[in-house]
């Protein structure tokens, strides 16, 4: 028997533009939280120690998504499951056990991270207390990840976003502007240690509302059981979480390697702008991972078709519309916040970063519709084909044409990524993207 609630094209879409607006007003107000912290930062440190800082906290969100990145992604569609099928008991421990496995994780990756630096495999010096703040950084959005995902499962996506995109930013917000009152000494440091401090507080609030929520909830079994069959059971959404966020930050170490640090404060910049056009895709796949969960159990895979495409489509308009108003106006903006260095440098590298994206959102939620339905192996093959050829594209163009160069890769690699995404799609469900 269908399911009613999910059939009615009406209710789903208002549903999707009722809880869109939630998290769309979210993720707007955190851009002005972000944008305030990188033109700070950029003004505060100067292009040098800027570069410096970006690959830190490149550094941090690798290892972030590294600990809990795959982890999270399994939590969404168990607790989805789980919450579909009515075994609530199971869903608390489940959620205690991916938090003990991100503080696993993080002991690995600190140790990673010393090794790394010892061997000069990182483009920069790194002290011990730099490495100690990368990594209390990375696990600490690490445990707002687990947060996340597991309001997510309960169809409360615009909870985790408000703790990550909303509390975390604005603490450490007020944490930069207390240093730069208190204290006269400008370092990279100083700034890893107040995002660190800032998402320490998210974490702590997001943890306390998951709490809250599943104390009723009961609890099933031992959490110390669980931590390794969890992490068994995810081990395909960890692969692709590392690769995707490799494939993410792989340009900017590449740049910092191939170019100067200046340079990579100029690709950071841009970057974080193109990624504004991502947003209404973001927005949904957010929104939808649970349903997907639902909807895909029961069998109902028409009703799936009708919402990726209805959701592709709202995805690729409101992204052109983004796009379009950065292309018009982002040089004056970027002239009027950082200046005209500024501007010059980084206005071309965003053009090409606009089109990569654009690419993106041209096929639509198509990842987090095949890693809430259990082919998580297209993600992993196509994030390494992703990730391969950018860095290829990256090494050879680089040299020849500088940040465009490492623009040009970007757009190259998120075609290899997403084709691999658009078959998989289209094998196993008939999901067929508007680009084709």
């Amino acid at each position: 028997m269908r399911s009613k609630r999910y059939s009615n094209s009406s209710d789903t879409f208002s549903y999707y533009l009722r809880n869109g607006a939630v998290v769309g007003a979210i993720k707007l107000l955190s851009l002005p939280l972000a944008l305030s912290i990188s033109v700070l930062l950029a003004d505060w440190l100067g292009p040098k120690d800027y570069g410096i800082y970006a690959i830190s906290w490149s550094l941090a969100t690798i290892g972030a998504a590294s600990i809990s990145g795959g982890v999270s992604q399994y939590l969404t569609r168990h607790v989805a499951m789980l919450r579909t099928e009515g075994r609530y008991a199971e869903i608390r421990p489940a959620i205690m056990a991916s938090i003990q496995s991100v503080a696993l994780a993080a002991c690995i990756f600190l140790l990673l991270l010393a090794i790394g630096s010892m061997l000069d495999a990182i483009p920069l010096s790194l002290s011990g207390q730099i490495i100690g703040t990368i990594c209390l950084a990375a696990a600490f959005i690490g445990v707002m990840n687990i947060a996340s995902a597991g309001l997510r499962g309960l169809e409360r996506a615009s909870e985790g976003q408000f703790y990550l995109l909303i509390m975390a930013p604005l603490a450490s917000l007020v944490l930069l502007f207390c240093l730069m009152s208190i204290s006269g000494t400008r370092m990279p440091w100083f700034v890893l240690v107040a995002l660190a401090v800032g998402y320490g507080f998210g974490a702590v609030l997001s943890q306390l509302r998951v709490q809250r929520l599943t104390k009723d909830f009961g609890q099933s079994g031992p959490a110390y059981r669980r931590v390794y069959l969890l992490v068994a059971q995810s081990k395909g959404y960890i692969a692709y979480s590392i690769l995707m966020i490799i494939g993410l930050q792989l340009n900017l170490i590449l740049v910092g390697f191939l170019l100067q640090k200046e340079h990579v404060s100029y690709y950071h910049l841009a970057d974080k702008a193109a990624q504004c056009v991502a947003l209404p895709i973001g927005i949904l796949e957010l929104l939808m991972a649970a349903r997907v969960v639902s909807l895909h159990s029961k069998g109902e895979l028409e009703d799936l078709q009708k919402l990726y495409h209805m959701l592709s489509l709202a995805g690729i308009v409101a992204a052109l519309m983004i796009a379009g108003f950065f292309y018009i106006w982002g040089e004056q903006i970027i002239d009027l916040l950082l200046g005209s260095l500024y501007a010059s440098n980084v206005y071309p590298v965003l053009v090409l970063l606009l089109v990569a994206q654009l690419i993106r959102a041209a096929f639509g939620p198509v990842t987090v519709t095949l890693l809430m339905t259990g082919y998580q192996r297209y993600c992993v093959l196509s994030q390494l084909i992703g990730a391969v050829t950018l860095g290829m594209a990256t090494w050879i163009l680089v040299p020849y044409y500088g940040l465009l160069g490492a623009a040009m890769a970007a757009c190259i690699g998120v075609l290899a990524s997403y084709l691999p995404l658009a078959i998989g799609g289209y094998r196993t469900m008939g999901l067929r993207p508007l680009c084709f």
